[in-house]
């Protein structure tokens, strides 16, 4: 085993848009230095896509290395197969200790700590503002007692802060989660203050042994309910954000189901108006967490840590928040959710400050860890180590593709997607198919799904898809075989 194993520090969020990310380019409003700094310090990723966009699969996809029909962990709230190992069970065999802080949201009936992880558990969704915060409607607190949000406060001095300035849908059954609202107390008494204070705690725990550590630091944040305080609350002007411009989406050529998901959040009565107030709190959201990244990056260098430990910056999915008229993600298969944030600074790369184009997948930073810690990475992963990429090669490496899914969430989706850099080919399983030309429509407005003028484009991505069906053993090729000549 090597020496020099660096420590691993992996930095996720739940939901966040990669543009949201400064150093991406692509926003002027929302602003991150901490995470910039990373980027200025190693490589941004900017086609950086998660195998899923849903929670507990694309993390259990993470953690495990594979897709989720692998895994077992197809839609929130289910819980991983026996025998398949998670990142820190082979880091072990590398001699590394693992923690975890924050969210879990990783397996229904197992907690981080049950699976091997030093940290607290928030079993279940685990939002642990839920029942604990006055005004709070959102209700999908932890599974398991205490709340140690709850422990934190009242350990720490804190009154309970109440929530104010509620914003929610006019649907009443989803009316119950806020799309944000103000935390009314002092920033350290807030949710992403004590994951910050949480990681550094279980990090310095940690860094007093002998042994590298790999820390999995999870903020519950941006995911809607943007509960925060000010002044990240009020930091953005909601009248600054520009219509995006899939707002004017028509559904047209559209599969149903995104016109039904649209409706469900009872968000279209406010029109763009309302989602500059959302987005306006969720930029406010993003630079709080981004706050609290150099809060942990600030320990590591108080620790000694710094200039041995690879800092990963990532999150599980992103959100349209507005694209396509759409909140949140689900059965859509649009860029907004599926491209994600990655920033990786390695004290050993040599060409920092760089962008990567190439396509990687968020479980492929499980892959990479066991390449650094100087483990063999098992050939039954769905993935390989981008361990050069992150130390600054950025030579192509030969994909010329990725391939996202989908199973189910508010449906039974089934959704198959091949996307290229040109091109992006959606399989529907229960609906019309979906064909769109990044190049002329990058916000994917016209679905050109059996145009004659897309025809050869069509069968080739096809022929693509079935590949990576067949490859991946994925049990919706059966329908899919059964479709593909008349699809």
């Amino acid at each position: 085993m090597p020496e020099n194993r660096p420590n691993i520090l992996v930095l996720m969020t739940d939901q966040q848009r990669y543009d949201t990310v400064a150093a991406y380019g692509l926003n002027p409003i929302c602003q991150t230095p901490n995470i910039d700094r990373l980027a200025a310090n190693g490589v941004l990723f900017n086609h950086a896509f998660t195998p899923t966009a849903i929670c507990s699969p694309a993390r259990a996809s993470f953690y495990t290395g594979l897709y989720p029909h692998k895994h077992g962990v197809t839609a929130n709230s289910l819980t991983i197969n026996e025998g398949v190992r998670g990142i820190n069970n082979y880091l072990d065999d590398a001699g590394y200790v693992s923690g975890y802080s924050g969210k879990w949201h990783v397996d229904h009936e197992r907690g981080p700590s049950d699976l091997g992880f030093l940290g607290k558990d928030f079993l279940g969704y685990g939002f642990p503002g839920s029942k604990v915060l006055p005004g709070l409607q959102f209700g999908a607190g932890p599974l398991n007692t205490p709340n140690h949000y709850e422990v934190y406060l009242r350990e720490n001095g804190f009154d309970i802060p109440t929530v104010k300035k509620r914003f929610s849908g006019q649907n009443p059954p989803t009316s119950r989660q806020e799309m944000f609202a103000l935390h009314d107390g002092p920033v350290e008494s807030c949710i992403e203050y004590f994951v910050a204070q949480e990681t550094i705690r279980v990090m310095e725990d940690m860094a007093a042994g002998d042994e590298p550590f790999f820390m999995w630091a999870n903020f519950w944040g941006p995911h809607t309910p943007c509960v925060i305080p000010e002044p990240y609350f009020s930091m953005y002007d909601p009248r600054s954000i520009p219509e995006h411009p899939s707002y004017c989406e028509t559904f047209d050529r559209k599969p149903g189901v995104q016109q039904l998901i649209e409706k469900m959040w009872g968000l279209g009565d406010y029109g763009w108006a309302g989602f500059q107030e959302i987005a306006a709190r969720y930029y406010g959201h993003c630079t709080l967490i981004d706050d609290m990244v150099g809060r942990i990056l600030d320990a590591l260098e108080r620790t000694g840590q710094a200039e041995n430990t690879v800092v990963i910056f990532t999150s599980d999915h992103g959100d349209c928040l507005g694209a396509h008229k759409l909140i949140e993600k689900g059965e859509f298969m649009y860029d907004e959710i599926y491209r994600i944030p990655m920033v990786v600074s390695h004290p050993d790369c040599k060409n920092k400050g760089t962008v990567n184009e190439n396509f990687y997948y968020l479980h492929e930073l499980m892959c990479s860890s066991l390449d650094m810690a100087g483990l063999e990475v098992p050939e039954h992963l769905d993935g390989n180590s981008f361990l050069p990429a992150m130390l600054g090669d950025d030579s192509y490496n030969g994909r010329e593709d990725v391939y996202c899914i989908f199973n189910r969430h508010f449906t039974q989706a089934n959704q198959r997607m091949v996307r290229t850099k040109s091109h992006q080919l959606t399989f529907n399983s229960c609906d019309m198919g979906e064909l769109y030309d990044l190049e002329n429509d990058p916000y994917q407005l016209r679905n050109v799904h059996g145009e004659a003028a897309y025809k050869d484009i069509q069968k080739s991505l096809m022929d693509r898809m079935e590949v990576h069906m067949q490859s991946l053993d994925d049990p919706v090729k059966g329908w899919f075989n059964t479709m593909k000549a008349v699809y």
